[in-house]
């Protein structure tokens, strides 16, 4: 028997045939009962189904042989799939194609054949269900439709095993997809969230409980919304209603969000949102991140940082201490011996005025330095203030001083600049930085040949610029990319953390400024701070008030465990006022416990027995309508909760060491106000 001519789109018939990934597999009982049908509704002792391959006809299931498969060019089947419609053979001994064929004169003899094909439903025939007798006959109308509707009986079969196969290897996806999102939800410090806007539902992961304290569930949009802080709670809902409304796919916003405990945790919100063909919004994706643990990250870095800067300098720091204070000493050494020595007598030595005026100064010069030391090492690092930028430079200045003077001739070009709104640690910070890694940038012993410039200016654009140049080796061009990089170096192990001017660029950013670069090798380095123009000029200037003398005598009362700074403090009022002081918080109670009267109450923070915030409660729970009456003098707040209690709005104070001046107009500015 001649196979004949191949079907004209075999190549595409065989892809569908295996697309179905059905040869070759186990007997089905939805195969099965097909080839049952057939026998017994065409009367037929053999029914298969086949499926014709390359080279071979294969029996998905069969009734009356033992045969699996036949070679293809031996196959009646073979003209069934060329011809894609019923093929019948009522006598194939008959039939002058089949009489060289083997199969023809076995015992027993197949005589009687009738395929009809199994058409996909893109066209390919794949192979048959067929019936064969012992015996020639004319086939029967009947047999014939009844073989056609199996065989479509046979196709839909397929498809479907087609389909559950595909959804069995979708769901296998989705559980491996699911198992992967899980892992990545545990792996994650995010909160991911799934919104069906359909339903509004929206489920959260098990990280709402770490990160909030919020059990993981699903509640509807509005639960989330309640617990976003009341001033953000407009804002986000408004960016989100404009994210959907504007056919926008992502969506991301910063807020506070109120854990479980009643705190408040800063988190970056993104979503991505699923939209129908037509656009319509139906379901978002989305993650919580915990920004607070970032900033206060951020926050102990910079702290650390800003500490091993002025620790690198400590020893500049004690010399430029040391140096004041020996002529302090001495000078007040030399004027006690001068009194000592007069007995009473009027003094006549005409070095005692300056010898005191010289211990002024050099006290003077002690105080700053110490302002300086605390303005970089303070903790409260947001609080914000117009701040005097020249002054932050100097007082830079000071502290990189003993690093400079070995190395460089220090120079200053200041133009006049507005005061910026900023934080006076932070701001200080990055001077310090700048200039130290300018005076590190030069070796020592060549200070007459180098200079540092450190120069002011306002743009065209009202920028404000501050430049710091030096005259150093300059930055290797491998490593300009990399030196705003957190952690980067090129100091040796121990000489350096790397964070410097990364978080420098951090504190410049933070305020809406650049900190730019330009450099040399072997001529050397330019940074630059581009701060942009103060927009709230009531903030940002800060206009000098002359001191006024006191309206009227005042009755001051002073709260101190230091008896020597009352006695200053004593000293420096009672021209002007009645002072009485007190070495304890409880004996003041005490005292006006009795009704005494006082018009302002100055007190020490930092106390032994009660401290001033234990005093300030119990003035509050007594007394609360002489709290305006109440400033707080004192050296530092050292404990979080005086750092918290000193940053109230409330809350006046006044810093330690304190000029006279100073002392004499905030307690004129309180009595004026009573």
């Amino acid at each position: 028997m001649s196979a004949g001519v191949l079907p004209w789109n075999e190549k595409a018939r065989l892809e569908a045939l295996r697309s179905y990934e059905v040869l070759d597999t186990a007997p089905e009982p939805s195969f099965d009962d097909i080839t049952q049908l057939a026998a017994q509704l065409c009367d037929a002792p053999v029914a298969l189904i086949t499926l014709v391959d390359e080279t071979r006809v294969w029996f998905k299931s069969r009734v009356g042989v033992d045969l699996r498969e036949v070679p293809r060019e031996t196959s009646f089947c073979t003209h069934t799939v060329q011809h894609s419609s019923l093929f019948v053979l009522p006598d194939v001994l008959e039939d002058p194609r089949f009489v060289d064929l083997q199969e023809v004169h076995t015992d027993p003899t197949p005589r009687f054949y009738m395929g009809a094909p199994l058409v996909t439903p893109e066209g390919y025939t794949l192979g048959t269900v067929c019936v064969l007798d012992r015996a020639p006959r004319a086939p029967l109308p009947r047999h014939a439709r009844a073989l056609e509707a199996l065989a479509r009986q046979v196709v839909s079969q397929l498809e479907l095993r087609k389909m559950n196969r595909a959804q069995t290897r979708l769901i296998d996806e989705l559980r491996a997809t699911n198992e992967r999102f899980e892992v990545i939800q545990r792996a994650t410090n995010d909160i991911i969230w799934d919104w069906d806007l359909v339903g509004n539902r929206v489920s959260w992961s098990e990280r709402v409980q770490d990160v909030l304290g919020y059990p993981a569930s699903s509640q509807d949009s509005g639960w989330w919304y309640s617990l976003v802080h009341p001033e953000d709670r407009e804002r986000v809902a408004d960016s989100f209603r404009q994210a959907v409304r504007n056919g926008a796919t992502h969506w991301s916003e910063e807020y506070r969000v109120r854990r479980a405990n009643g705190t408040y945790a800063r988190v970056l919100d993104r979503g991505t949102i699923l939209r129908t063909a037509q656009g319509i919004p139906v379901r978002i994706l989305g993650a919580v991140m915990n920004m607070s643990e970032r900033e206060e990250m951020r926050a102990r870095l910079a702290q650390a940082d800003r500490m091993a800067s002025v620790g690198t300098l400590a020893a500049g720091v004690a010399h430029e201490i040391n140096n004041p204070l020996a002529y302090v000493i001495a000078n007040l050494d030399y004027v006690r011996q001068e009194v000592e020595q007069a007995a009473g007598a009027p003094l006549r030595s005409e070095e005692v005025p300056q010898a005191l005026k010289e211990a002024r100064e050099g006290a003077e010069r002690m105080r700053l330095i110490v302002r300086d030391l605390k303005m970089f090492s303070r903790p409260d690092d947001e609080r914000l203030e117009p701040v005097d930028l020249h002054r932050a430079i100097d007082s830079a200045v000071t502290m990189a001083w003993n690093q400079i003077r070995h190395r460089a001739q220090l120079v200053k070009s200041y133009q006049p600049l507005p005061a910026v709104y900023a934080n006076e640690a932070r701001l200080g910070q990055v001077f310090l930085n700048l200039l130290v890694n300018a005076a590190q940038a030069i070796p020592e012993g060549a200070a007459d040949r180098n200079e540092i410039l450190v120069s002011t200016r306002v743009d065209a654009k009202g920028r404000i610029l501050i430049e710091v140049r030096d005259t150093g080796a300059g930055i290797p061009e491998e490593i300009r990319a990399r030196i705003l990089e957190p952690f980067f170096t090129t100091k040796p192990q121990g000489m350096g953390t790397g964070l410097g001017l990364s978080i420098c660029h951090g504190i410049i950013t933070n305020l809406g400024g650049e900190l730019q670069f330009e450099t040399e090798v072997g001529k050397g380095t330019t940074f630059r701070v581009v701060l942009p123009p103060p927009q709230d000029t009531e903030k940002a200037v800060a206009a000098d008030k002359p001191v006024e003398a006191a309206a009227r005598r005042g009755r001051i009362v002073v709260v101190d465990d230091e008896q020597l700074v009352l006695n200053a403090i004593k000293r420096a009022l009672r021209t002007e006022h009645d002072v009485t002081v007190f070495n304890r918080a409880q004996a003041a109670l005490e005292w006006m416990e009795q009704g005494e009267p006082w018009d302002v109450l100055l007190c020490d923070l930092m106390m032994p027995e009660m401290t001033g915030m234990e005093f300030h409660a119990e003035l509050s729970r007594r007394w609360p309508e002489r709290l305006k009456d109440v400033v707080f003098v004192t050296g530092g707040a050292f404990t979080e909760g005086a750092r918290e209690f000193l940053g109230q709005p409330s809350i006046s104070r006044l810093e330690k060491p304190f000029e006279p001046p100073a002392l004499r107009e905030v307690v004129a500015e309180r009595l004026k106000s009573r």
